[in-house]
Order: structure tokens, then C-alpha cells, then sequence
């Protein structure tokens, strides 16, 4: 999978501002990728000023056009360009430890937040523009247009701003509820982690590394959260949505096994008959008991 936070940094063929890692960048479609699956270990905004695409959680097809916004949380998902139109948009990555500085500094303004006692959101939340944030974008796009390199605190107060607007407006109070939860505890970090990326192609490192652990610690906590190792409960997550995919949708054999995070169709069709007793192909055609 694509590292999309690492690859847009390092990248010299957008216009981007940056302080460590935070980032505006103006990210427009340079490669005609029509399928993709890509990560990052960074919280991002996505502000689309024109064409077409999809971002796919594990459970949800978000189809997004000029004009619409999705906040996507660290992690994996698989995306769809479609090529009506050449793809534009605005992106903000704000990593964790960002978050929990603003958390802090602003404490008095986030304690207002109505918490609902849970966090339900999907990996990725449709975010509603208001005057404000149209403001903020267009405001983002002078940035990034700029011939000459705004100042760094300035740059950071710009971070803030949107922070401060997703607090503040009852209307992003979802995704206020899930950046809050980014100070909760390891074990419930980790839980949210696995249980919304466990059907992608991410190695243990890539999990540990959401999840800001070392590989070491990851599988301790991992171990001690779901009383087993992650390898196990991984192929046993993705064994069990493809065999309800292969009952609930007609999505060839090899794309089930892709969506359910096995690269190679052999390796998919082999552990499903080790833990089905049978092949994706004969379980479809079985009848359901």
C-alpha cells in the first residue's frame, strides 16, 4: 500500500506548506491510478475543489465531489479516481501528538464539547461545510498560491484555526468526538485501529506504528486487549468478512480476497479452505444454514 503521508512529503510535485509534520498541500492527480490502496499515519482533511473520487472504509463507500470535505482518520483505505474530470484538492495532515497539544492549550473550549458518551464514527467522517470552513479554504488556496513562504507561527495558528472550528461548531461534533478520543488510553487506541483496518494489506509494523507503538509493545498490548496474537486474530477478522461478502455481494472471488487484505489469490483461496474446509468459490454456491 501506498504511504500517502510519507509520499506527499517527501514529493517535489505539489505546492505544500510544512512544519515537521504538519501539512497543506494542493494534491492533484498526476497518475491515472484508477485503484489504489493507500495509508498514512497521520489524521487528514480532504477539501475537493474538483473532479471525482472515493475513499473506501472497510464497511462505506464515500463518493466525493468539488466541493465536498471528508476528515479521514490515520490508517488504510482503498480509493477510486474516476476520470470525468482532472481531481483537485486541498489537504491538511495533522498528526496525533498535534492534537493533543491543541487538546491541552485549549482546554477550556474543548471541556465544552457534548460528549454522547461513545464513539461510533466510521474511518471516515463527511465533514459539513459552513461559511466558515468555505472561508478557510479559500483562504488555505491564497496560502498555497503564494510566491513567497508565510511565517511558521502564522502556518500553526492556520492548523489551529480549523481545529478551533471543529470544536466550536455543534455541527462537526462527531469528529470533535473522535479527536478527543485521541487522549484516551493505549488499549482503546488500538481496539479502534485494528477493528477499522484489520481487511488491509498493512504488515505489523505499519499497525504498530498507527497505533504510536513499538512493534514490541504493539503485540504486548495486543496480546493483553484480545487474548491472542495478531496474526491470528487478523486472518480470522478477514476470513470471516470474506465469507460474509462471498454470501452478500457477487463481487468476483480474487476482489473479496483483495478487499479482505490478501494480496495473492492463492494465499486467500488456501487459508479460506484451512479455515472453511472449503474454496471461496464452493462456500458462494452452498447453501446458507
Amino acid at each position: 500500500m501506498l504511504d500517502l503521508h510519507g509520499y506527499l512529503k517527501s514529493s517535489n510535485d505539489y505546492k505544500k506548506l510544512q512544519i515537521n509534520d504538519l501539512l497543506f498541500i494542493e494534491y492533484k492527480c498526476l497518475v491515472n491510478e484508477v485503484k489504489a490502496g493507500i495509508w498514512s499515519d497521520a489524521n487528514y482533511f480532504v477539501f475537493v475543489t474538483s473532479g471525482k473520487k472515493m475513499w473506501r472504509s472497510i464497511y462505506k463507500d464515500y463518493v466525493v465531489g468539488a466541493g465536498d470535505s471528508l476528515f479521514v482518520k490515520k490508517g488504510a483505505n482503498l480509493v477510486h479516481q474516476f476520470f470525468d474530470e482532472d481531481y483537485c484538492a486541498l489537504m491538511v495532515f495533522i498528526p496525533d501528538d498535534f492534537i493533543k497539544q491543541f487538546i491541552q492549550r485549549f482546554s477550556s473550549i474543548v471541556a465544552k464539547t457534548e460528549s454522547n458518551g461513545k464513539n461510533n464514527t466510521d474511518a471516515v467522517i463527511r465533514i459539513k461545510l459552513d461559511a466558515y470552513l468555505e472561508g478557510y479554504i479559500n483562504s488555505l488556496a491564497a496560502f498555497l498560491s503564494s510566491p513567497s513562504y508565510p511565517d511558521k507561527n502564522l502556518l500553526k495558528l492556520k492548523f489551529e484555526e480549523l481545529l478551533l472550528n471543529i470544536f466550536t461548531n455543534p455541527i462537526h461534533n462527531h469528529l470533535a468526538q473522535y479527536l478527543l478520543s485521541i487522549n484516551k488510553e493505549q488499549s482503546a487506541q488500538l481496539k479502534q485501529i485494528m477493528e477499522e483496518n484489520f481487511a488491509y494489506c498493512l504488515n505489523l509494523e505499519q499497525y504498530a506504528d498507527l497505533c504510536n507503538m513499538s512493534l514490541s509493545s504493539f503485540k504486548r498490548n495486543f496480546r493483553e486487549v484480545y487474548k491472542t496474537s495478531p496474526g491470528k486474530w487478523l486472518s480470522n477478522k478477514r476470513l470471516d468478512l470474506a465469507s460474509h461478502l462471498l454470501k452478500t455481494t457477487d463481487k468476483p472471488i480474487n476482489l473479496v480476497g483483495f478487499e479482505c487484505g490478501f494480496e495473492e489469490p492463492s494465499s486467500f483461496i488456501r487459508a479460506f479452505k484451512q479455515r472453511f474446509s472449503t474454496t471461496p468459490l464452493q462456500f458462494r454456491g452452498s447453501p446458507t444454514s
